[in-house]
């Protein structure tokens, strides 16, 4: 008898609603970062591993503009993500465009990801030192539901701003001429060349707005954390993971992916050591794929 009704208090009870609100907050910043990657690699082909460069570069250089610059919270944060960008576009431009004109393999695009991703965080260390940085105090509230759940105004804020930026992606890309174009390039790139549309341009454009949206949450990220030269690692993996469960080449699919799995992250909890969380994550990830191959919410090639 206890056996079974120790699930059910569970599932029942205040660990269970906190768990759910922790999961939803941490569900839709991995959303986001599978927005930000999806999009890269569902038009590009690109597996752009040096997104976790993009990442901490945007932590790190709104801590400087606080810090060194004395700039407030708001301000300094508008910089990371505003040079996150110009990096982003200058991987492109300079690393990964020459590769392309000369018919690299996606191989060795990748190892030129991969070096980027090593050489990055030797760098941060040289520039700012090997200490953890962290962004000024910031103030915000904690509010009490249902008992004892509790989130922030920080919680509050990830949540709207994720789901708020993935809406406009989505808008952009289905309602304007360059969305219009990425998708098209993304089809098929030959063919959408072909018409007339600038590739070279719309690879610029997506690098933007990858790289502005991995820099969104790296900000949230430092308004209650600090920053280490690592730091990008672990979320570009996450959303790499979140983008194939989600299905490659949707980029709602990508959001609802990274959704559900910060929600199977955080619930686990509730009967499986945090250490083994990482491993409940990529089993679901290959049964998946197993079963279906396309992700969730992917469709087959025709």
């Amino acid at each position: 008898m206890l056996d079974i009704a120790l699930p059910i208090a569970a599932f029942s009870g205040g660990l269970f609603k906190q768990l759910l609100v922790g999961g939803i907050v941490l569900g839709s910043t991995y959303a986001l970062l599978a927005v930000s990657f999806g999009i890269i690699y569902s038009t590009t082909g690109i597996f752009h591993f040096a997104h976790a460069v993009v990442y901490a570069a945007a932590a790190y250089l709104a801590v400087a503009a606080n810090t060194v610059l004395g700039f407030p919270f708001l301000p300094a944060a508008a910089v990371g993500v505003l040079l996150a960008v110009i990096i982003g576009v200058l991987i492109e431009r300079y690393g990964y465009r020459p590769m392309r004109v000369k018919g690299a393999s996606n191989l060795a695009v990748f190892l030129v990801a991969l070096g980027l991703s090593i050489i990055a965080p030797n760098l941060i260390q040289i520039i700012f030192g090997p200490n953890n940085k962290k962004i000024g105090d910031i103030d915000y509230h904690t509010f009490t539901v249902l008992g004892k759940t509790t989130f922030t105004t920080l919680d509050i804020v990830i949540v709207l701003v994720s789901w708020l930026l993935i809406a406009m992606l989505l808008l952009f890309l289905k309602r304007t001429r360059y969305g219009l174009a990425t998708s098209a390039v993304r089809i098929n790139p030959n063919m959408a060349s072909a018409v007339g549309v600038p590739t070279n341009r719309i690879y610029s454009l997506v690098f933007a707005l990858g790289s502005f949206l991995v820099a969104i949450p790296a900000i949230l990220f430092m308004a209650n954390g600090t920053a280490t030269p690592t730091m990008g690692l672990a979320p570009v993996l996450t959303g790499f993971i979140a983008v194939f469960l989600g299905g490659v080449g949707s980029m709602g699919g990508a959001a609802l992916g990274g959704l559900l799995l910060g929600l199977i992250t955080s619930l686990s909890g509730l009967r499986v050591a945090t250490n083994y969380q990482p491993a409940i994550v990529f089993g679901l990830l290959f049964l998946i794929l197993i079963i279906k191959p396309t992700g969730l919410f992917g469709r087959a090639a025709v």
